[in-house]
């Protein structure tokens, strides 16, 4: 008996560690790292959420853009900091298809990161310049078909979602078409809006301006089903392909170090900011539909994902080097 009331008063005390390393929790600023660059859907993201959540920690909350490499150098940095006080907003591309694409990746997604919370999803629109004179998934593949080899869509990326989004309509389609990588969303709607490419998958945000000059036009959304942002556009799986699915999805994950009880109140803090609904509306505005949920239900997406993406990856040939 004696020594079952010391296990229960060892585990009494660790509880209340824990529970006063979460009340103390943050004593320095918190950094949000952002794999892609300033102005990009993530970092929006990023952003609107940082400006309440500096509010609900009581400390300076610092977006830092760390793109490149596919978004992986964003996510290393992340997950090998040791501060105590680092979180990165990822999205499927250094997550789940970067294990992938890269022979030797320099951290593990499943090990080295601890998921936190879903933020948003984001619709991945099919945006074609509007001088190639096509309305719909139909007449643009009829018209891609009718010169191969000649046109040029953009992607955020070698490996991207924008990438791998492309690569499963080509093959499914039976397209033949060159893919012109950019560093990030911006660069490639800069792209498209020159003429230097035809089309393209791209999150919502980075092409809005464009639909709005009238310079692109939407064809479809990836998503599984019709964006909240976008309920005209129609899906791609509706125009033909049944089963097409490329959710774009942002999410906030910590080192594994990081304890769990912070994680719990960074879970329960992020959830808040997103009922909040000044906060939604600005997502929506950006073409990002809020989420949320638990810290195991972003490990169960991320989960589903790891066994998705690699067949993918597989046969489309997508590689990096």
């Amino acid at each position: 008996m004696k020594i079952l009331r010391m296990v229960a008063a060892t585990i009494a005390a660790a509880g209340l560690l824990s529970s006063a390393h979460a009340q103390n929790w943050p004593s320095q600023p918190v950094r949000i790292v952002v794999p892609t660059p300033a102005g990009s859907s993530v970092d929006i993201v990023a952003r609107v959420i940082g400006d309440r959540l500096k509010d609900s920690l009581g400390q300076p909350v610092v977006v830092e853009n760390r793109a490149g490499a596919g978004g992986t150098i964003g996510a290393d940095v992340v997950a090998k900091a040791r501060d105590g006080h680092t979180l990165l907003l990822g999205y499927n591309g250094p997550l789940t298809v970067a294990p992938s694409l890269f022979p030797k990746l320099p951290y593990d997604p499943a090990k080295d990161l601890q998921p936190v919370i879903l933020a948003a999803t984001q619709p991945n629109v099919l945006a074609v310049r509007s001088d190639l004179g096509v309305s719909n998934l139909k007449q643009l593949i009829a018209y891609v078909k009718a010169r191969p080899g000649k046109l040029d869509y953009a992607s955020v990326g070698n490996g991207s979602l924008s990438h791998l989004s492309m690569e499963m309509l080509k093959m499914e389609a039976g397209l033949y078409m060159l893919h012109v990588p950019f560093n990030g969303g911006p660069p490639a709607a800069q792209a498209l809006a020159a003429g230097e490419v035809q089309m393209g998958f791209a999150a919502l945000s980075n092409v809005q301006p464009l639909v709005k000059s009238g310079k692109v036009k939407l064809i479809a959304v990836s998503n599984g089903k019709r964006s909240v942002a976008l309920p005209d556009v129609p899906t791609v799986a509706e125009q033909g392909f049944p089963g097409f699915d490329a959710t774009t999805w942002n999410g906030f994950l910590a080192p594994a170090s990081m304890p769990k009880d912070v994680v719990t109140r960074l879970n329960r803090a992020i959830n808040q900011i997103l009922a909040q609904p000044d906060v939604r509306n600005k997502l929506l505005a950006a073409g990002a539909e809020p989420a949320g949920g638990s810290p195991e239900e972003f490990a169960a997406l991320m989960k589903a994902e790891f066994t998705h993406w690699p067949p993918v990856v597989k046969r489309s040939g997508a590689k990096v080097d």
